[in-house]
């Protein structure tokens, strides 16, 4: 009986990983890396001005709308994760996936690289730094299964390796929208789930409070 009582769970877990989808079709290989290192920034602007992206991302990659996300200085292994999940609608946005749909790979590494070798966004001067802010981002919380948000983001918010994105000089209000949307499962396109599992357990006024700790400060409204 045990025996197939463990049978059938190995059944159903078998049936449960076959019906269930990638959150992300890039993997960091040796050919992704490759083709990371030797794409050219000259052609990345070239389809960026082709392209339009400057329309929500400004001329460089920092954005005058902050609603828009500052690409900026993100790495280039994490742009090129979110261009090819728009492509293949693992990320959702009708307006990139228009943007992505006829690309091929060398021309969003292109892109890629061109934008990662901006120069980001600064840092707000009146960032938020309670204490309960900064033992989230440096010791996390042990006790909500928390990892401090440096150990993936970089001590000083930069961005840690492959899609681990800079989080520093991002616009508070695109911090906020993001980490909701990872609480609410309307992002999915994190890999194991990992960013969900941390927004679930964050509270509305933690999340607000590393959005002022990392936001870039926000565009005066022009007259």
């Amino acid at each position: 009986m045990m025996r197939l009582m463990a049978v059938v769970s190995g059944m159903l877990l078998f049936v449960s990983v076959a019906n269930s989808e990638p959150s992300s079709l890039v993997a960091f290989d040796l050919p992704t890396i490759q083709l990371l290192r030797t794409a050219d920034t000259a052609r990345g602007e070239a389809l960026a001005e082709e392209g339009k992206c400057d329309k929500c991302h400004g001329d460089t990659g920092v954005s005058d709308d902050p609603d828009d996300v500052n690409i900026a200085g993100l790495r280039a292994s994490y742009i090129y994760k979110q261009l090819k999940d728009y492509q293949a609608k693992n990320r959702d946005d009708k307006d990139m996936y228009k943007k992505t749909r006829d690309l091929d790979d060398q021309q969003m590494a292109d892109l890629s690289v061109w934008f990662a070798s901006q120069a980001p966004a600064s840092v707000a001067a009146d960032r938020n730094t309670d204490p309960a802010v900064l033992k989230l981002v440096y010791r996390g919380d042990p006790t909500r299964l928390l990892k401090a948000c440096a150990s993936c983001h970089g001590r000083d918010g930069r961005g840690g390796q492959f899609d681990h994105p800079a989080l520093a000089g991002q616009f508070p209000d695109y911090l906020v929208y993001t980490l909701t949307e990872f609480q609410e499962d309307d992002r999915t396109n994190d890999i194991y789930s990992r960013m969900r599992h941390v927004a679930a357990a964050l509270t509305e006024e933690e999340i607000e409070g590393l959005a002022g700790y990392y936001g870039t400060a926000v565009p005066e409204e022009e007259d």
